[in-house]
């Protein structure tokens, strides 16, 4: 064994990704997907080791160039049967891919197949294509690249140099395709195309051969059938298809010969009526001069239509050189009253003038004015504070002055009461002070009372008020319902006649108008709507239920595209009032309805809302189901079994929701109960829905008066308390006074001192001080007096100032007034001038239309004879000089005419005979030509096809002996011998072999060889097959589970050589086996998949390096 070398090996890690296993507690399992356990399920992430022997990209000198197109240069998975994300790089020449059973490696070759468009049976791994996706997501995903180089590349100005193929699976068992270039841009996502690059490179996906899975390979080996054997021969071989194409070639020749047959009986029919329309054609020749003089007719009639249009233009050419003759006395008066207009516009400028001048000389006086006014306030402010200060000193001096008396008449008071009793004046001072407070605690205890009546009805009026806020609140919204109830009576009263008005009454309007619009063609499509009118009811009991699963639907309407959408947009705002404009949804109108027999709930008991609506218009019943989906929502009338079914119970497949009779929606988990108890659109009893709005509006009505009734005695209420609360308040501000006045009274006889010995002196010093403040006030009063008197002088010299300024502006302002009522009448006088030139122009305006017309008139005339004169020159090229009048000529015409007719009556008519005739002479010959096309046509098929038959039994032959003779030699190679017997008479293939020279029985029976034999046998068999396919690549799984050691190294040996003699074509194989015994390791890259771990639900990867490989082998 041949130890690698660490320089030579090339170790790459694959991109993987590792997601979490999804954990549920409860997994429900469709019936209709069968699902498949693969080896190694269960494993959540993916890991692979890429052990690649020596330089891929080194070629020996005498190798074989490897192969530029069609081999598989990558694959990846993507939550694909057990692996999470899986890719390979394969080599261009062997690829080996090892692991165990149970770690996934035959995901690969399945994924390959899948990937490139096989079927689900092909795999022999599951039934259909959704058994493919991992356990526990939505989709899977594969993606190939294919080599795309060389002169026989596919496309390559679109694709580059590969090709890459991906094909997504869904859980719902769609599939899609993606090619694209090996950038990574999207050139096709049809099936079409990926055909076209299979054929292209010659891939086979069907074939057992280019791709022999496990289960064909163990079913071969223990197959006794030499039928079997021989169509396994012609299915790797493509003879079989080659023998399909030749059978269906015999279907279409004998199609062509029946064909045949049926045009050459109608052949003598053919003739006897062309024979017949012959003569019938050479009968019409007498009909010829009448034409000939209706084509004269024809001509003088075109020109004498060009005549009458001549006349018709003259009077008109007239008319408008009179109107231009007015043309001046117009522009007269529009000049005239525009100088009008300029004189009274120039009298009210000078006016204007005027008065701005006058309007100068007040802006110029202003400053003046305002400083004598400001001059004459400070005078003012001067001599009133000197007033004050007078008032002042004056209180003073009377103040002090009975201050003095008071105390003089103290001093004599004092001198004669020496002798009075104190002590009785003290004990009824104390009794006072008693009763007084005695009066004072009732007055508080009153005061604590009153506050807290006072806090009560303030209270009071707070909670009346939030009470009165809230039935004020009620009454409006009484009135909001009443009004919305009053417009529903009218449309319901109205839709007696027009069920339209059920909707509003602009909604008859608004679809008429849309009917117009769509006649006129402002439409691509007609819109659709109020969609509620649309649709009727099988079961009047759901009909609250429907709406309130359509909700707004119902009053919208549906729109083709943008465009219509801005048209009925535009008809909308013009029709509907402010606020009531229904929503316009735009959806692509189909005109078939949609199929949605797969995709629909289905229970048997309870209808779907699609069953339930009758839909006479496609377009509705799609735009229904893209935008609510009608199809997968139940209508259940009981609330109980509603809950049952969608919550206590599986919900049906494809439904989410359900309504009940009562409008209440009802999903898995959750329940909502409708805000109303009533349909509004869909009700059949137009009466019992008028007398029921009726009765809602009487209650309203009564509710309201109710509800007034009560604001008017909230009202009354907070008025009366609010009258006692400001009594009280009154009351408490008296008691506080009587408080006020009793505690000075107490606190003033408190103060009372007890008398002392009489002693005057303090009081006579007293009179002294007083004597003396009076005389300085007295000093200080005539000091004022005289300042008074010097700023009196100075106001009114002041306001002398003032009064002149002001006058003059006054005087200002009187001469301004007459110049007002002339600026005034000047305003009327163009006004009125203003009118005159507006009418003159307006005349003048029309006079100008009217000759416009006139023209416009003329232009058409002249140009309809114009028009006439070349109708007649291609009717007549030379203008005819015509008496007769159009009409005279025309029934000559139809008269003559008449004529024709009759004779074609009876002869036929002669357009019809011609053409009928020429017409059957054709087809005649052309069948006689197509006889003969397909004579020649099925002697040069027949001819073919014997030529082809003899090269297919050539071709088969020499595929038989060439495998057979590498069958024979690859035998050889073990030591065996055998050989491959062909009957092609029979369709059978046998395979005879002798396992050993010692053993000279022919084993015919390969069931009886051991399994080593039998495997090692197979592979020879598979190996003489492959000499003889042209499939870019061949891929193998598990070849050599049954060989022993021996028979495993000397298979693999013959595999090898023929791979290194086959360097343009790739060779994929999976094994459970260690395959690091092959020597010619530069030509081959190894995969080695991770163990799988059976005991948890996630594979433990790790990076198996180089060394412990080696050490391992060695």
């Amino acid at each position: 064994m041949v130890k690698r070398k660490g320089s030579n090996t090339e170790v790459d890690q694959p991109s993987t990704s590792k997601r979490a296993r999804a954990q549920s507690g409860h997994h429900e399992e469709d019936p209709d997907v069968e699902e498949e356990e693969e080896e190694g399920d269960g494993a959540g992430e993916e890991d692979v080791m890429n052990l690649t022997q020596g330089d891929p990209n080194l070629n020996h000198p005498n190798e074989v160039k490897e192969a530029d197109t069609g081999i598989i240069e990558a694959i990846s998975l993507k939550n694909f049967m057990c692996h999470s994300r899986l890719e390979f790089k394969f080599g261009p020449n062997v690829n080996f891919v090892v692991g165990k059973n149970g770690s996934g490696k035959s995901a690969v070759l399945t994924g390959l197949v899948v990937g490139l468009g096989g079927k689900a049976t092909i795999t022999d791994r599951g039934k259909s294509i959704k058994s493919f996706i991992k356990h526990g997501q939505n989709a899977a995903e594969v993606a190939i690249r294919i080599r795309n180089r060389g002169l026989e590349a596919y496309k390559p100005d679109e694709y580059g140099e590969a090709v890459i193929v991906e094909r997504r699976l869904a859980q719902d068992g769609a599939t899609s395709y993606r090619l694209k270039s090996i950038k990574g841009k999207t050139i096709s996502t049809k099936r079409e195309e990926l055909s076209h690059v299979l054929d292209h490179f010659n891939i086979q996906v069907d074939n057992p051969v280019s791709i022999l899975n496990q289960d064909t390979s163990r079913n071969f080996l223990h197959s006794r059938n030499a039928s079997d054997k021989y169509k396994f021969f012609l299915k790797a071989t493509q003879l079989e298809q080659m023998s399909s194409d030749y059978s269906t070639i015999q279907e279409q020749r004998e199609e062509i010969q029946a064909t045949l047959r049926t045009k050459e009986e109608t052949v003598p029919q053919l003739e006897k009526i062309v024979s017949e329309k012959e003569q019938r054609f050479k009968d019409l020749a007498t009909l010829q001069e009448l034409e000939k003089k209706v084509e004269g007719l024809k001509n003088m009639y075109a020109w004498a239509q060009v005549h009458e249009l001549e006349k018709q233009l003259e009077p008109i050419a007239k008319a408008i050189k009179q109107e231009e003759a007015r043309t001046p006395k117009y522009d007269q008066k529009v000049q005239e009253s525009m100088k009008k207009v300029e004189a009274a516009e120039a009298k009210h400028q000078d006016i204007q003038q005027k008065l701005q001048e006058l309007a100068d000389k007040v802006q110029a006086l202003n400053p003046k004015h305002e400083e004598a006014k400001a001059n004459l306030k400070l005078k003012k402010d001067a001599c009133k504070k000197t007033q004050a200060e007078h008032r002042k000193v004056l209180n003073q001096l009377k103040t002090t002055k009975r201050d003095r008396e008071q105390v003089m008449e103290r001093i004599d008071e004092m001198k004669d009461s020496v002798q009075q009793d104190y002590e009785a004046e003290r004990r009824a001072r104390e009794e006072q002070i008693r009763l007084l407070q005695e009066q004072l605690q009732k007055l508080q205890a009153q005061q604590t009372t009153t506050d807290h009546q006072i806090d009560q009805f303030a209270q009071a009026v707070t909670l009346y008020k939030e009470q009165l806020y809230n039935l004020k609140r009620d009454e409006q919204d009484i009135q909001n319902t009443t009004r919305q109830l009053q417009r529903r009576l009218q449309d319901l009263q109205s839709s007696r006649n027009n069920s339209l008005k059920r909707f509003g009454n602009f909604m008859p309007d608004l679809v008429r108008q849309i009917n117009q619009a769509y006649q006129q063609g402002r439409f691509h499509q007609k819109p659709r709507g109020p969609l509620g009118s649309c649709i009727s009811l099988r079961d009047p009991e759901l009909a609250l239920a429907v709406e309130s699963c359509l909700k707004n639907l119902m009053f919208a309407f549906c729109a083709n595209d943008h465009h219509d959408e801005r048209v009925l947009e535009g008809i909308m705002k013009q029709v509907c009032p402010q606020g009531r404009r229904p929503s316009i949804i735009i959806s692509r109108f189909h005109e078939r309805p949609y199929d949605v027999s797969t995709n629909r709930v289905q229970h048997p008991d309870y209808p779907a809302v699609l069953d339930v609506l009758d839909i006479e218009d496609p377009v509705v019943s799609n735009f229904l189901i893209d935008q609510r989906k009608i199809e997968c929502v139940l209508m259940i009338k009981d609330n109980k079994e509603a809950r049952q079914v969608m919550q206590l119970q599986r919900p049906p497949r494809n439904c989410n929701e359900a309504f009940t009779a009562m409008g209440d929606q009802v999903y898995t988990n959750r329940y909502y109960s409708s805000n109303t108890d009533k349909s509004s659109y869909l009700r059949v009893s137009i009466e019992e829905e008028v007398q029921e709005t009726q009765e809602r509006l009487q209650r309203l009505q009564q509710d309201g008066s109710a509800t007034r009734q009560q604001l008017a005695e909230l009202e009354q209420d907070i008025r009366k308390n609010q009258q006692e609360q400001r009594r009280h308040q009154t009351q408490k501000m008296k008691t506080q006074e009587s408080i006020n006045k009793i505690q000075y009274e107490i606190r003033d006889l408190q103060s009372v001192e007890e008398p002392t010995p009489v002693d005057v002196s303090t009081l006579e010093e007293e009179v002294m001080m007083y004597d003396e403040q009076i005389k300085s006030l007295e000093e200080k009063m005539e000091t004022i007096e005289t300042d008074f008197n010097a700023q009196k002088e100075d106001l009114e010299e002041a306001e002398s100032a003032y009064q002149q300024i002001d006058q003059q502006i006054r005087e200002l302002a009187d001469s301004a007034d007459p110049l007002k009522d002339d600026l005034g009448r000047a305003d009327i006088e163009i006004s009125q001038a203003k009118q005159h030139r507006k009418h003159y122009e307006q005349k003048h305006k029309e006079h100008l239309k009217k000759i416009a017309d006139m023209q416009k008139e003329h232009d058409k005339h002249a140009k309809k004879v114009e028009e006439e004169t070349g109708k007649a020159f291609q009717i007549c090229p030379e203008r005819l000089k015509v008496r007769r009048t159009a009409k005279n000529i025309e029934n000559e015409i139809v008269q003559i005419q008449k004529r024709i007719a009759q004779e074609e009556v009876k002869r036929g008519n002669r357009e019809e005979v011609t053409k009928d005739y020429y017409e059957s002479r054709e087809q005649f010959g052309t069948i006689k030509d197509q006889i003969r096309e397909l004579k020649r046509f099925i002697k040069s098929l027949d001819e073919i096809m014997f030529q082809r038959q003899q090269l297919y039994k050539d071709f088969r032959r020499m595929l038989a002996l060439r495998s057979n003779h590498f069958f024979i030699n690859m035998l050889h190679q073990r030591g065996f011998s055998g050989k491959m017997k062909f009957d092609h008479r029979v369709c059978t293939l046998s395979l005879e072999v002798q396992s050993s020279e010692s053993n000279k029985q022919v084993t015919k029976d390969m069931r009886s060889l051991s399994g080593g034999e039998r495997s090692f046998s197979t592979v020879c068999f598979i190996l003489a097959l492959w000499d003889s396919m042209e499939s870019p690549f061949r891929c193998l799984d598990e070849f050599d589970v049954f060989m022993d050691m021996v028979n495993r190294r000397i298979s693999m040996e013959m595999m090898m050589k023929v791979a290194q003699d086959h360097r343009h074509k790739q060779f994929i194989f999976l094994t459970p086996q260690d395959m690091s015994y092959l020597r010619d390791q530069s030509i081959m890259r190894m995969w080695r998949m991770p163990d799988p771990d059976r005991g948890t639900g996630v594979l433990p990867f790790e990076r198996r390096v180089e060394e412990e490989d080696d050490d391992r082998r060695n």
